[in-house]
């Protein structure tokens, strides 16, 4: 008689063992521990995602951390090296100098 006075109960008592069912399957990161969110699970998951998705054992924030480290060496990759400047100033007269074969400036406007 429980199920005609409260006709939903049957359908209430369904929808959590569902969702009961649904949480044991949810897959655990295996770097942090953390269950992964229902948007990782999906991108994991989801036919053409995982291309994507990167490591498919991880959860959401360690992905991103490891995309964040990736972005971050192909950058140190691309820039150029820091120049090793070992020569010495140039001085008036000395092939380094700029023009090198012109006179230099006049000695009042060289610093002393």
């Amino acid at each position: 008689m429980a199920a005609l006075d409260n006709p939903d109960g049957d359908l209430y008592r369904a929808q959590l063992a569902r969702a009961d069912e649904r949480a044991a399957q949810r897959p655990v990161c295996k770097r942090c521990g953390r269950k992964f969110t229902d948007e990782r699970w999906e991108e994991t998951t989801v036919r053409g995602g995982a291309w994507t998705a990167g490591d498919l054992t991880v959860c959401g924030p360690c992905h991103a951390d490891d995309v964040a480290r990736e972005q971050a060496a192909r950058l140190q990759a691309a820039a150029p090296p820091p120049l090793e400047d070992d020569r010495e100033p140039a001085r008036p007269g000395h092939p380094s100098w700029p023009c090198a074969g012109h006179s230099p400036p006049p000695s009042d406007t060289l610093p002393a």
